[in-house]
């Protein structure tokens, strides 16, 4: 989903320098051309359907969502051919035509495809994110609305009444109100894995990828190759093996235990080092879960319990943060506080 997101914010960012630009420096040269935004927005419906069908992870098991998505990526080709095939110079009318009807049906069809998609992936109930996609309702319905107010008031922003620029105006609003909800529900907590502006200049990098299908054999071996790396780079020096067999042993197992109940399932391991951090990234196919609902186990009613001191002991040697959805943690060790952790514990 990741990948898929950051095509997406591109082409919003593309389309609205395109627009800048064309205003400021082109004077509409591009804008009086509909044929250049109708065909840039096909492609952004392409990768709206392809944020769609991973969102908020892609379903295996679930091949008709796959099925309706290939329609519409083929509808949309088809669409770009015919158009090209006519040229507006030489069938005016029959361009024309399909400028006004067939583009604005191949949107509104892209648009209940998307709802479609999201709908029918979020009746399977993923808890960490349930709060979430209520916020994003209200966003989405805060974003209709402001929409509708400056289209009745076109001397707010005159440019939106220009043709299909009032889409585009559409898909910023929606974007930003959503990612708005996103920053302030995941971005601004400490559970959640987010990237500083210092990530920048950590000059991390990746010295270790695997993935595996999830069972305890494939794990082993991911332990051993760990391991292996432990020993290579001398971690030895920033901390001590039994805080990287807790470290190993409690992500893995998590993983192993909550997301590799089904034969196609797959645990992704990620290793980056910097000259201060090292960050494993440990990835499972389950369906999450919320991490501000870890109970502690030094509460009265879980002392009992045995499940949940792993999490507890690596939070209080490391950073531990999850994405928003709860299937991939992301264990910061810190090289120059190795020497704090036994007082930490």
């Amino acid at each position: 989903m990741k990948t898929s997101f950051s095509i997406l914010a591109g082409f919003f960012c593309i389309g609205n320098l395109t627009i800048l630009l064309d205003t400021l420096i082109l004077k509409n040269q591009i804008l009086n051309h509909p044929h250049f935004i109708s065909t840039f927005l096909v492609f952004l419906s392409f990768v709206l359907i392809l944020f769609g069908l991973h969102f908020p992870t892609f379903f295996r098991n679930f091949p008709k969502l796959l099925i309706i998505s290939s329609f519409v990526f083929g509808m949309g080709t088809m669409l770009l051919l015919v158009d090209l095939g006519l040229l507006n110079d030489i069938y005016p009318e029959a361009s024309l035509i399909l400028l006004k009807y067939y583009y604005n049906s191949y949107y509104i069809l892209t648009f209940l495809i998307f709802s479609y998609l999201i709908i029918a992936k979020l009746r399977f109930n993923f808890p960490a994110i349930q709060t979430f996609m209520e916020y994003i309702y209200y966003a989405a319905f805060f974003s209709c609305f402001s929409f509708l107010i400056i289209c009745n008031y076109s001397s707010i922003i005159p440019i939106s009444t220009l043709y299909f620029l009032h889409f585009f105006l559409f898909l910023d609003l929606l974007f930003l109100t959503c990612f708005i909800v996103f920053l302030f529900h995941y971005s601004f907590t400490k559970d959640y894995l987010t990237h500083p502006f210092s990530f920048l200049f950590e000059r991390s990098k990746q010295i270790f990828e695997e993935k595996i299908p999830a069972n305890h054999s494939n794990s082993r071996i991911i332990k051993e190759k760990l391991w292996n790396l432990y020993e290579k780079h001398n971690w030895k020096k920033t901390m001590d093996s039994f805080w990287f067999q807790i470290l190993v042993d409690e992500t893995l197992d998590n993983a192993l235990e909550h997301g590799g109940k089904r034969e196609e399932d797959i645990i992704t391991v990620h290793v980056f080092e910097s000259p201060k951090y090292i960050d494993v990234f440990v990835i499972d196919s389950g369906k999450g879960f919320n991490p501000r609902l870890i109970p502690s186990p030094i509460e009265l009613d879980r002392k009992l319990v045995t499940g949940g001191r792993g999490i507890h002991i690596l939070k209080k040697l490391f950073l531990v943060r999850w994405n928003f959805l709860g299937n991939e943690v992301n264990i910061r060790v810190d090289k120059t506080k190795s020497s704090d952790w036994k007082s930490n514990v």
